[in-house]
């Protein structure tokens, strides 16, 4: 009988060392899953826009440049592996131009944000051109924005458009990551010629 309640104790310790072990060592299929994107090398390039403005750019995106007669001008940044497009506009003009400019954009990116929670976030350059980054994950169509300016001459503002919009907060954070250093580098290390 001794034996018996012996093998029943070990079975009754097993059995709740067993239950009591940490849920990460436990694999438990989710009932969604997301790939991982990988992301592309932070390596970069410039592109020389109107006005003379040097923007960075991620040497792995596809670039097209599409010049207006007029004081404005187009650079799209196509991130295939992300299925996704980073699209500047770049005006130039007087201070008055670019202040209303400026006005406008910040309007349409407020409006872009869909009253989703927003990241802010403001960098100068030593030769005094100020950036905005807008991270809005929770709009999952326009995500990422961008607004640079010299108050003077010109004014650049970019989107990242995903290409998916029913694409979900998780499925797009790797993206919005990746994309987000870039533009941090862009705003870092844009320059007039």
């Amino acid at each position: 009988m001794t034996s018996r309640i012996t093998l029943l104790m070990a079975m009754a310790i097993t059995l709740t060392t067993a239950a009591c072990r940490k849920p990460a060592d436990n694999p438990v299929p989710r009932p969604e899953a997301y790939p991982r994107i990988e992301a592309y090398e932070a390596a970069y390039d410039s592109i020389t826009a109107a006005g003379g403005l040097v923007v960075p750019v991620n040497k792995s995106a596809i670039s097209e440049v599409i010049r207006n007669s007029g004081n404005s001008q187009w650079i799209n940044l196509s991130y295939p592996r992300y299925r996704a497009t980073l699209r500047y506009t770049i005006t130039t003009g007087s201070a008055r131009d670019v202040k209303e400019s400026v006005d406008n954009r910040l309007t349409r990116m407020s409006l872009n944000s869909g009253g989703n929670t927003t990241e802010i976030i403001e960098l100068r350059t030593p030769e005094g051109i100020a950036s905005t980054i807008f991270v809005t994950p929770g709009a999952t169509v326009t995500p990422l924005q961008i607004l640079s300016t010299d108050s003077a001459t010109f004014t650049m503002s970019g989107v990242l458009e995903i290409a998916s919009p029913t694409a979900t907060r998780e499925e797009i954070m790797p993206v919005v990551a990746a994309v987000k250093e870039d533009l941090l580098y862009t705003a870092k290390h844009i320059a007039r010629q």
